[in-house]
């Protein structure tokens, strides 16, 4: 009886063997899984027959540089049919011990992971920024030693001021539209007890923990007009007609050897000396009349007899400025 067992026992096991081989050729050979890696902003699709990420990552032609790292994004731990392979690539930070400072390169996700990750033992609360922190490109990471301890204190920032120019307020007043705002900052310093008993404070780094608010302030643009000295106040803005003239050899009507900047104008509607803006023209006076200066012609003199002809006769707005 007990051999009779033995064989039918022989027997299942060649029955399940025979199954498993011919299990491929009965589902048409296929065994491969089909993948996605995402790398650098793409993904790539492949059927394989590894099952281990790495050789996967292979087959994809991804090169992973030192610290680089990948993880199967879901909830399954091993390589399935549809399975993400999500590379994540290293970035560099910086670890400062004592008098040592040293770059290395990690794909963690937190400091305490990627100190971690490079070989660095720590104690939680001799690390600045904290171990549960978010790693960050080109972070620095205190390490802290024996007889050091971290101490924090909290500075106010002053605010940035930025003027705006606003055409509604009369020019050379402010406004003042927003009164701004002192931010904060938390001062991260390491504290080093010495043999004989005294201490020193030795700052780290600082941590804005509020960010401050600018002081907006309007800059009064009314009644002004930019010039080649700046923007000027004007009080009376004219159009007028201008012609242009040279020298004759006399002096102007009022005693002046003309210049480039002196306009003959009719003194009953622009007085003498006014200061005036001429776009095209430039900075002028009120300097000399003619016969024809009646109303608002007005003719400007040039030191040229060639640019008195290209200037020839236009409308122009004259900006009487404010002395």
């Amino acid at each position: 009886m007990d051999r009779i067992k033995s064989k039918l026992h022989l027997h299942c096991l060649m029955w399940a063997f025979l199954i498993i081989t011919l299990v491929p050729f009965l589902t048409g050979f296929d065994i491969t899984l089909h993948v996605f890696v995402e790398v650098d902003g793409t993904q790539k699709e492949l059927r394989t027959n590894a099952a281990k990420p790495q050789e996967i990552l292979k087959e994809a032609g991804v090169v992973l540089a030192p610290g680089d790292g990948w993880r199967l994004k879901g909830a399954n731990k091993r390589v399935q049919d549809g399975s993400v392979i999500q590379v994540v690539r290293a970035i560099p930070f910086v670890v400062i011990r004592g008098e040592e400072t040293k770059e290395y390169r990690s794909s963690k996700a937190t400091v305490g992971e990627a100190l971690m990750s490079v070989g660095i033992s720590y104690h939680k609360e001799r690390v600045y920024p904290e171990p549960q922190s978010a790693l960050e490109a080109g972070m620095q990471i205190f390490v802290l030693g024996n007889g050091e301890e971290l101490e924090f204190s909290e500075e106010s920032m002053d605010f940035p001021v930025k003027y705006e120019e606003d055409h509604e307020v009369i020019f050379g007043h402010e406004k003042i539209a927003h009164p701004g705002k002192e931010g904060k900052q938390t001062v991260v310093s390491k504290k080093v007890k010495h043999k004989d008993g005294t201490h020193s404070l030795q700052e780290l780094t600082r941590r804005v923990t509020m960010e401050p608010e600018t002081k907006i302030i309007r800059k009064g643009m009314a009644m002004s007009v930019y010039t080649p000295e700046g923007y000027k106040r004007y009080t009376k803005k004219i159009t007028a007609e201008a012609t242009a003239y040279v020298a004759t050899g006399n002096r102007t009507s009022i005693g002046l050897v003309p210049y480039e900047g002196i306009v003959a104008v009719d003194p009953r509607m622009i007085p003498y000396y006014t200061k005036m803006y001429i776009p095209g023209y430039g900075m002028a006076m009120a300097g000399d009349t003619g016969g024809d200066m009646l109303h608002h012609r007005i003719d400007l003199f040039f030191n040229s007899y060639n640019r008195a002809i290209q200037w020839g006769r236009r409308h122009v707005d004259v900006y009487i400025l404010a002395e």
